[in-house]
């Protein structure tokens, strides 16, 4: 079965369900991938998990925020913390 027939069989819209996140296809084969994803709930289910993956992935790749990092109230009771277990006391 081609790409070109009216409806892809489960390989081929496992693969189109990938290429669609690297970019867009054209609208015959988006209506007939849609078409696809509507009748068959185990590619349905594979699309879902491919997206939510994707995000999963983007959201752990976010770049680290620059600079100190801690807010100032935050660093403070850190010093005090560091200060008072040098000198002995313990206080929390």
């Amino acid at each position: 079965m081609s790409l070109l027939s009216p409806l892809f069989n489960c390989q081929q819209a496992t693969l189109l369900i990938e290429r669609r996140a690297d970019a867009a296809l054209p609208f015959k084969t988006k209506v007939q991938l849609w078409a696809h994803l509507h009748l068959c709930p185990y590619c349905k289910r594979y699309a879902f998990q491919s997206k939510y993956i994707a995000r999963q992935a983007l959201a752990l790749a976010a770049p680290f925020p620059t600079g100190d990092g801690l807010p100032p109230a935050v660093r403070a009771r850190l010093q005090t913390l560091v200060d008072a277990h040098g000198a002995g006391t313990g206080v929390l």
